[in-house]
């Protein structure tokens, strides 16, 4: 889950954010992951220049299980080993719910990334230039309103009552994670904004859930996310806040821009 990303907190404010960049190649190639066309569009107007991030040309697309050993590796690199993402639970995650998930990738030629040796290309006839992962936020379903500890557990069978549930309107962010030396350039804050975008213009919940300790309250709620108060949660020795952000859908945002304001009750 989102733990101590401390540096987050010191990045460039939420509001600016610029548009994500896409090569030709990437629209064409990694097995035809093209159903983040439109963030290119919905970003359009978040122009606001970060030398630092731009210098990546970074662009967001949904995580998928040939991404697995680039997470594990980023996790290890951003948490203390008791808040880690496993390698089982990435597995169990991205096969189960991937479309809630997503990364911030770079595309990139050398091995200098501790990610880059574990990534794909990005185009078939340029297998030298790969899609680096630079961050990524892993997630799932609840029927709780808060996030809890059955639900960033492992079904042990097929009648468990812990984990992913589809028929959950709570998205439950359990990792938010940049690489600790690309922090503090914006992308924390490019690829949550990308990311709550696309859940509100998919429709698959109602609100996003996360825990988060007490100094990050702060930052999350900077995207709008309620401090709910000290989270029941344990995992990681408990020290949690539980923070929930409502989602609006882009026909109740359509409904709303429709209303001149002018009726009575």
């Amino acid at each position: 889950m989102p733990r101590d990303l401390e540096a987050l907190t010191k990045e460039d404010t939420v509001q600016g954010l610029p548009e994500l960049s896409k090569s030709p190649e990437e629209m064409v190639d990694r097995k035809g992951l093209t159903e983040a066309e439109d963030e290119r569009s919905m970003l359009n107007a978040l122009s606001q220049r970060n030398e630092k991030r731009d210098e990546l040309h970074p662009y967001t697309q949904s995580l998928t299980l040939s991404d697995i050993e680039s997470c594990v590796r980023l996790e290890e690199a951003t948490f203390p080993e008791n808040e880690r993402c496993t390698r089982e639970k990435f597995q169990y995650r991205l096969k189960r719910c991937g479309e809630l998930s997503m990364g911030i990738y770079t595309s990139h030629e050398t091995n200098d990334i501790i990610t880059a040796e574990t990534s794909t290309p990005v185009y078939s006839g340029a297998p030298e230039r790969k899609a680096v992962l630079l961050g990524h936020i892993v997630a799932t379903k609840t029927t709780n309103s808060t996030v809890k500890d059955s639900d960033m557990s492992i079904p042990d069978s097929p009648d468990s009552k812990v984990g992913h549930t589809d028929e959950g309107r709570t998205i439950c962010i359990h990792s938010l994670a940049v690489l600790p030396e690309y922090q503090k350039r914006g992308l924390g804050k490019t690829l949550l904004k990308a990311y709550l975008q696309r859940m509100e213009g998919q429709g698959v919940g109602d609100r996003v859930a996360l825990i988060a300790h007490d100094h990050l309250i702060a930052y999350y709620e900077g995207f709008g996310f309620e401090n709910k108060g000290k989270s029941e949660a344990q995992f990681g020795g408990g020290g949690w806040y539980d923070l929930v952000r409502e989602l609006r859908s882009e026909e109740s945002a359509d409904d709303d821009d429709d209303d001149d304001g002018d009726g009575d009750d």
